[in-house]
């Protein structure tokens, strides 16, 4: 029985010396393959990552919009609102300055506003804004409070977003479009990626989110 067992273990080191060389060699193979199914799978997590911290953003903004003249008497905002908006709702993925110049992730953060307010049957007012963190500091941020408040047909609303649509006169609605956008010097390793690269610049990062605004807050002044 014990000679059995030796000639077994025998044969077995007999045949791992005869292909011990093709199992190095897909060893060796395999090793790349794993590490960039490594990257990819990094890479993909990282992009979910951002996306869902742009929804956060979205809504900390919504709730920034309804919730920041509470104790106003005055209660309309204003392009500096905007830019407080901005700069808070983003504190999710930036640290500290890093939203500003010289933007250290390589992008920056934008919210955009599409306020329209039904007038009549088949008449809107609609005004967009805008709020960014492109600048140095919180203090010189850019905003703006948008061009003057122009009239349009229903469906030119429908056509910006169809939840833009009222139902009844004197109905508002807002749109706040928000952002990631990368500037020139943009790496993709500042944000933790290996293979990807997504394209900020056709905004594949965004988020878009519809409310109803409370009375009194739009359109935004200077």
């Amino acid at each position: 029985m014990r000679g059995g067992v030796f000639v077994l273990l025998h044969r077995v080191l007999c045949l791992y010396k005869r292909h011990k060389g093709g199992i190095l060699i897909e060893f060796t193979f395999s090793i790349p393959v794993c590490i960039i199914l490594l990257f990819f799978v990094n890479d993909h997590y990282r992009i979910y990552e951002l996306k869902n911290k742009l929804k956060s953003s979205a809504y900390l903004a919504a709730s920034m919009v309804q919730q920041l003249g509470n104790t106003r008497t005055n209660k309309q905002l204003t392009h500096k609102d905007l830019a407080r908006i901005s700069y808070a709702s983003c504190l999710n993925l930036f640290h500290t300055n890093s939203m500003f110049s010289p933007y250290p992730l390589g992008i920056y953060f934008t919210i955009d506003y599409d306020w329209v307010k039904k007038i009549e049957a088949n008449k809107y007012q609609h005004k967009q804004c805008w709020g960014t963190t492109i600048g140095t500091s919180p203090q010189n941020m850019s905003s703006s409070s948008g061009n003057a408040i122009s009239t349009k047909t229903e469906e030119k609303i429908e056509a910006i977003h169809s939840d833009l649509v009222c139902n009844g006169i004197g109905e508002e609605k807002l749109l706040i479009s928000c952002y990631y956008r990368k500037v020139e010097s943009f790496n993709k390793s500042k944000l933790g990626l290996f293979i990807m690269d997504p394209q900020f610049g056709a905004y594949d990062f965004k988020y878009k989110i519809i409310i109803t605004p409370k009375p009194g807050l739009f359109p935004v002044v200077d």
